[in-house]
């Protein structure tokens, strides 16, 4: 059988953080992982106090590098087959049972070679920020307008990238957008790398894929800004061809966690 991970990264956000893991422990979360781990890298007083209350391994680092460091310092540190990295932010609002059956299916979809990495972030409930419906809506209204249909056709990259958008939006998004989303059945899609960008928050995904493939192109790529002056992933990944010509598949349900924010970290 395979093994599975739980990687939590946390820098500051102490509120945040014990908003998070006691949703965690509230219903049975940790219990559904073979290794749970929170990394802290340059640790405040408040944020150890918080994960010394909690039943979950503590990894620590001396200085802060950023998302993307702090992302594959958790991969090392777990030896599992599959990883959900997560954030401090990031609140399990779904009771165990589903949780259960979603991680499972994302899991199967995994091992199969149906999905390279599966989102967990929640569909109806994502938090805040996330402005990906909104934008979707200007191109693909409910109610076709002359507006979206002039956006379609002087912007006809930008539309085809929110297609996998729909997911969020749409009652049956794989009769929307046929040839980039298919249903992979109890409520999860298949959907292509071209429509769907990679995204930090909440990813369940194979740890030497991740580890051996992403992280290596990731820092390939000539670093020009990122979060706080760090490499964040996201934009190295998601303004290249590596990604968008891969022919991935990201699988996506219905969600578990959601992204809530509980103090001001300045960024």
């Amino acid at each position: 059988m395979s093994t599975i991970g739980l990687g939590i990264l946390s820098w500051r956000g102490a509120a945040s953080l014990r908003n998070a893991l006691q949703s965690y422990e509230n219903e049975g979360f940790f219990s559904l992982f073979d290794q749970s781990l929170v990394f802290l890298p340059d640790p405040d007083p408040p944020v150890l106090a918080v994960a010394n209350n909690f039943a979950i391994t503590i990894e620590q680092a001396g200085k802060n590098a950023g998302i993307m460091d702090g992302m594959e310092q958790i991969a090392k540190r777990l030896d599992t087959d599959y990883i959900l990295l997560t954030e401090n932010d990031c609140p399990l609002i779904e009771p165990y049972s589903e949780a259960k059956r979603q991680l499972q299916k994302a899991l199967s979809l995994l091992q199969s070679g149906q999905a390279r990495l599966a989102r967990m972030r929640h569909v109806k409930q994502p938090g805040e920020p996330f402005s990906a419906p909104e934008k979707y809506n200007r191109y693909f209204p409910k109610t076709d307008t002359i507006s979206s249909r002039l956006r379609r056709f002087f912007r006809p990259r930008k539309a085809k990238r929110l297609c996998g958008t729909a997911i969020y939006t749409e009652t049956d998004p794989e009769k929307k957008f046929p040839d980039y989303i298919k249903s992979a059945g109890d409520g999860f899609y298949l959907v292509d790398a071209k429509v769907m960008p990679w995204s930090n928050q909440s990813v369940l995904i194979d740890r030497k894929f991740f580890l051996n493939t992403i992280i290596p192109y990731a820092k390939s790529v000539p670093f020009t800004r990122g979060a706080n002056g760090f490499r964040a992933l996201e934009i190295e990944l998601n303004r290249s061809r590596f990604w968008t010509k891969s022919g991935w598949k990201i699988a996506c349900g219905p969600g578990l966690l959601s992204h809530q924010r509980l103090e001001d970290r300045g960024y």
